[in-house]
């Protein structure tokens, strides 16, 4: 019964955190599903480089609910809640104590927020299944049991086929397991590939799949080539962390050294997961790809807050001071983030959707140039095809743009929703001008309407 009652307080502290801060609806959550939903083809009318999992899953919301921001927000706040009480109930398997998984979950509850976790994108949907997986893997290290280590593998695997950083989690149980596991029959070849078969069923389906419909080549670029081979040679995709959040993320880690330091193999593997998973963040760093690391790293804290207790004065008051670190910056986030509109999904964009889906016919196409892509699902108007987010690590690779162009010169919309582009570095986003694309539509349109206080509404010529 206490265990419940502190599962509800901390649900309904954090569900009070989310309600009244900052919700993040990255546009392609409701562009991707809106175009598919239209028969817009995955991967060769729409490029997505992600699996095709979150995507269609989505578009079955997007059929039921609609593209508003409220659906999206319920499918994330409900993930979220779920990862709560996996964190209390993992931590609590652990630590044999209820104390200790309470503290762990609060840690996550307040600290999450500052980090981005109100907001739905592909990493937030595989923390469940990244916890789960840590699960079957710890509890296997703690009483052995093959079957725990498919489990666990298992739930990799569909973490996989949301976003395919999952793989790094993969590659380090194993590389743990070859390296400590005192049995070695475990990981013998029979049952290492007992552990690949879900995820061999799985990729085959996909290329099956994807290859009776005609789109083998797409899926493979996109999925496969693009984020392993392509993308860290793409023009503006890396984004390294600044010093500032480089020393938010020490920080953070620094509260798990004590349980670093301690002689149990099997709980340091939990802050060490932690660190194998900002791998998530790289190569395009964002607070809001560490949700995953930051679930894990939580599970630590309580072990952590017993062992600092017994720690010397010096090392307590070095510990005190990265905490109150950390509660400055999150308190400057919240202070930031309190009581705000939807991001992407401002009044003004909903003004501007209403200008569209009021003065532009229904068969009209709109390509939207430099400007809020989610425009399309909420004015339900369509755009040529293949849609390409403008960003310049998908045109600037081969003939991507000139795909786009040609689409464009075929299908000749009737209108361009149009945002000046920004000075400043070639490849930031909303300085980027793919030349091609661009050049063609400076010569065959003009401005005609100013639909907001960014937007222009563009005509033929």
């Amino acid at each position: 019964m206490i265990n419940i009652l502190i599962i509800s307080f901390l649900l309904i502290v954090h569900s009070i955190l989310l309600v009244n801060t900052l919700f993040t609806l990255w546009p392609e959550m409701t562009v991707y599903p809106y175009l598919l939903n239209n028969k817009y083809l995955l991967y060769k009318e729409i490029i997505n480089p992600y699996p095709p999992a979150l995507t269609i899953l989505l578009a079955q919301i997007g059929k039921v609910f609609g593209y508003l921001p409220f659906p999206y927000e319920v499918l994330t706040w409900a993930t979220i809640l779920i990862t709560d009480t996996l964190i209390f109930k993992i931590a609590k398997e652990i630590t044999k104590k209820s104390l200790l998984a309470f503290l762990c979950t609060l840690f996550f509850v307040f600290l999450s927020v500052p980090f981005g976790v109100n907001g739905l994108w592909f990493d937030l949907i595989q923390t469940p299944l990244v916890l789960m997986s840590f699960y079957y893997f710890f509890d296997y290290l703690n009483t052995g049991g093959f079957k725990k280590l498919l489990l666990s593998f298992l739930y990799i695997t569909v973490a996989f086929f949301i976003k395919q950083q999952a793989a790094w989690l993969a590659f380090w149980f194993l590389i743990y397991l070859f390296l400590t596991l005192k049995n070695k029959h475990d990981l013998n070849l029979k049952n290492i590939f007992l552990l690949a078969t879900p995820f061999l069923i799985l990729s085959t389906l996909h290329l099956i799949y994807f290859s009776i419909i005609g789109l083998f080549d797409e899926f493979y670029f996109w999925v496969i080539d693009f984020p392993i081979f392509q993308s860290l040679n793409s023009a503006g995709y890396v984004q390294i962390p600044t010093l500032k959040q480089m020393a938010v993320v020490v920080s953070l880690f620094t509260l798990s050294f004590p349980v670093l330091k301690s002689k149990d193999h099997r709980l340091r593997t939990i802050p060490i997961t932690a660190l194998c998973l900002l791998l998530f963040a790289y190569p395009r760093f964002d607070y809001f790809h560490l949700i995953p690391s930051i679930a894990v790293l939580s599970l630590s804290i309580g072990i952590s807050i017993r062992l600092f207790l017994k720690e010397q004065l010096l090392t307590k008051f070095f510990y005190l001071t990265v905490a109150v670190f950390l509660f400055t910056f999150s308190a400057r986030v919240y202070q930031l983030n309190w009581g705000q509109n939807v991001r992407f999904f401002e009044p003004e964009i909903f003004t501007a959707a209403k200008h569209l889906s009021d003065n532009i016919h229904a068969d009209n196409l709109v390509y939207i140039q430099n400007g809020p892509d989610q425009l399309l699902p909420l004015a339900k108007r369509l755009p040529p095809k293949p849609w390409v987010d403008e960003l310049p690590w998908y045109l600037e690779i081969g003939n991507v743009q000139q795909k786009v162009l040609n689409g464009i010169e075929k299908e000749n919309p009737a209108f361009i929703v149009y945002k000046p582009y920004s000075r400043g570095e070639r490849y930031a986003l909303g300085v980027y001008r793919p030349q091609k694309i661009a050049d063609y539509l400076d010569n065959n349109y003009y401005n005609s309407v100013q639909i907001s206080q960014d937007l222009w509404l563009k005509t033929k010529n």
